[in-house]
């Protein structure tokens, strides 16, 4: 347990350094800071360890990237969560060069650096919107499209801001906003506020008057859901933006001119939306992507950063319990982000009133306090545990703005310490390249597997670029084409670039020479491979607009030794041929991957290829190979499958054809292939082992029900199953199914197990059923059971929920009872004013009858009214005039609260019938309190001779 302590111990202290260095930074500009106040020497002082265990933990918390260092004299390290700016490097060699680099991220801070997603899914739209704005003249027009509450609004005013960072609009350019949904009835009312109007134009205009476009002049117009115009408006649109001259309302002699930035937004289909003219004269469209189509991670910021703007707003702590969280990142926003933020404020008013009658110091914010809309969808995780309910999360420890390096600057720094060591002589080459190779093979799964962060049109377009370069090498060099998988990868690398912050010059030059000499190794490794990166790169470099330099062309080479990494040639060769994009490159890949033997070549066929240009592609490829007298076509399905046709006569080879390739059977062709057998042995068994499995998975997301039984039969279960559904207070995902007890008995009711989840079995018999709670109707209405129905109903109701389902069984069982004792009354009738007088007597007691109790009053009342509009005999009651003497307040609280049926039936409650009442209640009351005397009296008894349960 030593040990154990001691690591505790060991991480509290590290903890504990890196929140100084946090703390010391908090606020604070990197040039007002005293670095001599984070070195080593100063902070073991101010945490009282020794300034060797400072320097190892500082040093532990630099190679995990928290840290930068600052190689003055002393050496400092700063807390890279609390710089003011992203892009700052692992290591600098002194102050200056550090805040040379501060100055430089300041100045090209823009203002879009702090919009969620400016690097992730929004990047793209954001360069077309900066490419729209600073188009000569007063730019294009854009529309944003996409659905509600997905940031549009927001773009558009970023857009603004941007236009006067860059000087392209004015300080007397203002952003004008409309909301077209406000005209959509009233177009002429539309005109009126767009061109303005002139005296007399229409009743009520009593001055000339200025509309939007001249509040807008030199600055932007912003229209929103601009799809709800009518058509004659959007062509006066049109015609303004096609002319730049528009004449005001009333007034068709003199033109007025104005320069406006148009920014439109809409959430329809604009081909059906807009008029065809004016959707001409908006050249750039721009997608804004729904919340469930961002990145997670983009998701998991948005809601921090909604939490802490709502933290300053009550300036008090902000925690969220771990469910809430989870329950928040993993729910489908129909709304977008705006049904996000509604929901968490909802939430954070709930947990502020619970902060404030428990005095708490901090604002909670628990799964219970969020809509109910919301909490009633299950979390999807199967991890998460009863703890996570409870456990409370700071916002310090929620996902960081920003997220910390990418991937490509870790990979950057792993292949130059890789190379570093190489040149100490502390690793061969050999040793050098294995280990960048794997590294950047784990770069490749971050690309590859990593949808959340590329899928964009962005992505396409380099896509598309790579795939011409690739046919352009293919004729120059004569090497093997990519695979449509290798120029995903590529792609994906160069997007990457694009959307991530470069190496800082600083680094750069820190590095030049050992970049230098990396550049001159891998030339001596393969310098075909380095002659191509260097064509490749100008050619990227130009049609992306993206600096690319000295380390993006060893890591296009690294690439390019990647995909032919020297796996020794197979004694008989695999193509893989299937429909889709890259379904044949993808089991290709990954079969040589795991063999790590390069036996399989890929031919993907798009479903949209000509049958012809793939058989010619095949033939291509066994028209080239040499030294090989067999080979294997592996195919899926399809017009494929009767491929031999076309290739039977075209090289002298032995060709084996499998259909219905898969990654497991090309594992095993390639495993016997690596074996050394027979082209006809392996034939034979490929088709043993391509004969497929199956196992039925029953839906295990059952339904949940609520099955009820009575001795008495099916009829009386069904009634119960009735009484049940009437009493559930709210619509309720949950079936109510009644059974008759000897097919439970018998077990068979299997059917209903299968298609339902079982909860809770309600009734009059308990049949012992495995596994299923049991609770009787009575110990419903007596509450003796209730932590049963709070456990397997809570998730479906809140404790007050529960409560009002509780009432309702007692009122409805008292209903249904009150069917068989009622002559001339109608009971849903009278049970409204029993339940409004019980309701009234507990009141003004200031107690709680027991269910018992009100079942009884139930029906005593309401045969009381009925027999006293029947029978108007008074009933005799023992000691009436000293009853009468000593209860004088009870009989008045009686009377006034009887006072409403009284008068709806035309009775009069006589003292003697208020007497049995009294007696009925207070008495009733008297004797529940000595029950509960005797059960704490026995059960202390039976503790006290040591027996238990």
């Amino acid at each position: 347990m030593d040990w154990k302590r001691s690591r505790v111990m060991e991480n509290k202290t590290k903890r504990q350094l890196y929140e100084r260095i946090e703390t010391q930074m908090t606020g604070r500009p990197v040039r007002e800071l005293d670095l001599e106040l984070f070195c080593a020497r100063s902070l073991a002082e101010k945490l009282d360890i020794s300034r060797n265990l400072a320097s190892q933990y500082l040093n532990e918390l630099f190679y995990e990237g928290k840290l930068i260092k600052i190689g003055a004299h002393p050496t400092c390290f700063l807390a890279r969560s609390a710089l003011e700016n992203d892009g700052f490097a692992s290591v600098y060699d002194n102050a200056e060069d550090l805040w040379n680099q501060a100055d430089q991220l300041q100045e090209k801070r823009s203002v879009f650096s702090d919009l969620i997603g400016g690097n992730g899914s929004l990047h793209y739209a954001i360069e077309q919107c900066k490419a729209a704005m600073n188009y000569p003249g007063s730019g294009l027009a854009v529309l944003l499209h996409g659905p509600t509450g997905s940031g549009k609004s927001l773009l558009a005013a970023k857009l603004y801001d941007y236009c006067v960072q860059r000087g392209l609009i004015g300080s007397e350019g203002k952003l004008i906003t409309v909301n077209c949904a406000e005209y959509s009835d009233n177009p002429d009312f539309f005109l009126t506020s767009l061109f303005g109007y002139t005296k007399g134009a229409y009743t009520g205009a009593e001055k000339d008057s200025e509309g939007l476009l001249a509040l807008a002049d030199k600055g932007m117009l912003f229209l929103d859901e601009i799809h709800s115009l009518t058509p004659e408006c959007q062509e006066k649109l049109f015609l303004f933006m096609d002319k730049g001259v528009y004449h005001r309302v009333g007034d068709n002699q003199k033109w007025l001119a104005s320069t406006v930035r148009f920014v439109f937004a809409t959430t329809e289909n604009p081909d059906q939306a807009l008029l065809k003219t004016l959707f001409r004269r908006i050249p750039i469209v721009i997608q804004i992507p729904a919340l469930k189509e961002r990145p997670l991670t983009e998701k998991r910021e948005l809601i921090r950063y909604i939490l802490e703007t709502e933290q300053t707003k009550f300036k008090m702590p902000v925690r969220i319990s771990e469910s809430a969280y989870r329950l928040l990142e993993q729910h489908e926003f129909r709304h977008n982000i705006g049904e996000l933020k509604n929901d968490i404020q909802v939430g954070m008013a709930g947990a502020y009133m619970k902060a404030i009658k428990n005095a708490s110091p901090t604002l909670d914010l628990h799964i219970s306090d969020l809509p109910s809309g919301l909490v009633r969808n299950p979390l999807r995780n199967p991890l998460m545990d009863q703890g996570s309910v409870s456990r409370l999360l700071p916002l310090g420890e929620l996902l960081p703005r920003g997220g910390g390096e990418s991937r490509y600057l870790l990979f950057y720094q792993a292949a130059m310490q890789n190379y570093e060591r190489f040149q100490k002589h502390e690793l061969s080459l050999d040793t050098f390249l294995a280990t960048t190779t794997l590294q950047l093979e784990q770069y490749v799964d971050f690309l590859f597997f990593n949808n959340e962060n590329f899928s964009s049109p962005q992505e396409e377009i380099v896509q598309s670029l790579l795939a011409n370069i690739n046919r352009l090498l293919n004729k120059k060099y004569g090497m093997p084409e990519l695979s449509n998988n290798e120029i995903k990868i590529l792609a994906r690398y160069f997007t990457d670039l694009l959307q991530n912050e470069p190496i800082s010059a600083v680094e750069l030059r820190r590095r030049g020479r050992s970049i230098s000499d990396f550049q001159e190794t891998l030339k001596t490794v393969n310098p075909k491979l380095v002659s191509i990166a260097n064509e490749i790169l100008p050619l990227l470099q130009t049609g992306l607009n993206l600096p690319l330099g000295a380390f993006e062309e060893i890591t296009t080479t690294l690439f390019f030794l990647y995909f032919n990494r020297g796996y020794q040639p197979a004694p008989i060769p695999v193509v893989i041929m299937a429909h889709g994009y890259s379904i044949a490159s993808g089991i290709a890949e990954l079969a040589n991957q795991l063999l790590h033997q390069n036996i399989f070549t890929a031919i993907d066929m798009p479903v949209e290829s000509h049958f012809e240009t793939i058989t010619n592609k095949l033939k291509q490829y066994l028209s080239e190979i040499r030294n090989c007298h067999e080979i294997i076509v592996m195919v899926d399905m399809g017009s494929l499958e009767g491929i031999q046709k076309y290739i039977d006569q075209t090289a002298d080879l032995d060709i084996g054809i499998i259909n219905n390739v898969t990654t497991k059977l090309a594992l095993d062709v390639g495993a016997m292939i690596m074996e050394g057998d027979s082209l006809e042995t392996i034939l034979e068994q490929a088709k043993q082992r391509s004969l497929p499995n199956y196992v039925i998975i029953k839906n295990r997301v059952r339904p949940k029900a609520i099955l009820t039984v009575c001795s008495s039969g099916i009829g009386i279960a069904g009634k119960i199953a009735a009484l049940v559904e009437n009493s559930f207070p709210k619509k309720m995902d949950l079936t109510v199914i009644p059974i008759a007890a000897d097919t439970l008995q018998h077990r068979q009711a299997s059917g209903i197990f299968d298609k339902y989840n079982v909860i809770l079995i309600l009734g009059t018999l308990n049949l012992k059923p495995q596994g299923i709670p049991f609770i009787s109707i009575e110990d419903i209405i007596n509450q003796s059971d209730s932590w049963v129905l709070k456990e397997k109903l809570g998730m479906l109701m809140n404790d007050e929920e529960l409560t009002v389902f509780t009432q309702n069984m007692v009122r409805n069982f008292s209903l249904d009872n009150l069917i068989d004792y009622l002559t001339i009354l109608n009971p849903e009738k009278i049970i409204v004013y029993v339940e409004e007088i019980l309701e009234q007597i507990q009141k003004r007691l200031e107690f709680t009858l027991s269910n018992n109790i009100l079942i009884g009053l139930y029906l005593h009342i309401s045969c009381l009214i009925e027999r006293l509009i029947i029978d108007k005999r008074f009933v005799y009651y023992l000691n009436l005039e000293k009853f009468e003497a000593e209860h004088g307040d009870f009989i008045a609280m009686i009377r006034e609260v009887f006072g409403r049926v009284c008068r709806a039936y035309n009775v009069v409650i006589p003292t003697a019938e208020i007497g049995y009442l009294y007696n009925y209640i207070v008495q009733g009351k008297s004797v529940e309190k000595q029950v509960e005397c005797v059960e704490e009296s026995k059960s202390e008894l039976m503790e006290s001779v040591g027996f238990t349960e």
